[in-house]
């Protein structure tokens, strides 16, 4: 049996969790069930593209990795200006902290967010020792 670290360093098994979250809130989207956030439909397609990249049997290699750098980039700055202006919220005291479940932009905000690091380092090999 593996262990959880072991599992969450699996590129395509993270890639394959990640890609069925956004396939399936992109169907949630796509039939209305959801407020259309312009926000979320960026952080949604980082997110889709870094798993497919995640998948690639050379995710590696310079092109993926250099997709994967702007993409990745451009996801997290817009999810965390969406975090951001949820954090101005609380400190002008109009946050509603009763409505905060797990279905809260602040909180899926910050979930994709953790969500683009992770697969960036999975992309960039963050855990692989270091030769020196």
């Amino acid at each position: 049996m593996k262990t959880l670290t072991g599992l969450m360093l699996n590129r395509r098994i993270v890639a394959a969790f990640v890609l069925l979250v956004v396939l399936g809130t992109l169907g949630l989207d796509v039939a209305g069930m959801v407020h259309p956030c312009p926000y979320c439909r960026v952080q949604r397609f980082a997110l889709g593209v870094l798993a497919i990249i995640l998948l690639l049997k050379g995710y590696d290699r310079l092109l993926p990795r250099y997709v994967a750098a702007v993409v990745g980039l451009m996801g997290l700055v817009v999810g965390m200006t969406q975090h951001f202006n949820h954090i101005k919220k609380m400190n002008a005291g109009a946050f509603d902290w009763a409505a905060v479940t797990i279905g809260h932009p602040w909180v899926l905000s910050g979930l994709a967010v953790l969500t683009l690091v992770w697969q960036l380092f999975l992309i960039f090999n963050v855990d692989r020792k270091s030769a020196a």
